[in-house]
């Protein structure tokens, strides 16, 4: 999932979340969540919102670690394809 994805996620989560005290009680149209018709006392609420978090600071350190991990196999390589032109070089051959 990338960045855009995930804001958009959580710009919808937080659309729903504000959306929880209204009166309908029911699941707004194609948001994957059910919302029930009993009433939430503030612990379940407040419960779901530290779940949230957690899911989302999991989430944004997954993407750091991923970036991470892409620039340093991008260093791998970029060190690999100079050794190999350097080798070419070595050897006389030449792209031209």
């Amino acid at each position: 999932m990338n960045e855009v994805a995930i804001k958009k996620s959580l710009k919808e989560l937080r659309e729903m979340l504000a959306n929880l005290g209204s009166s309908s009680g029911q699941r707004p149209a194609g948001s994957g969540l059910y919302v029930s018709d009993v009433d939430h006392d503030e612990s379940s609420i407040a419960e779901c919102l530290d779940q949230l978090r957690l899911g989302t600071k999991y989430l944004i350190f997954d993407l750091e670690a991923t970036r991470r991990e892409n620039h340093f196999l991008r260093q791998m390589l970029d060190v690999h394809r100079r050794g190999k032109r350097e080798k070419q070089d070595d050897n006389g051959l030449h792209d031209w």
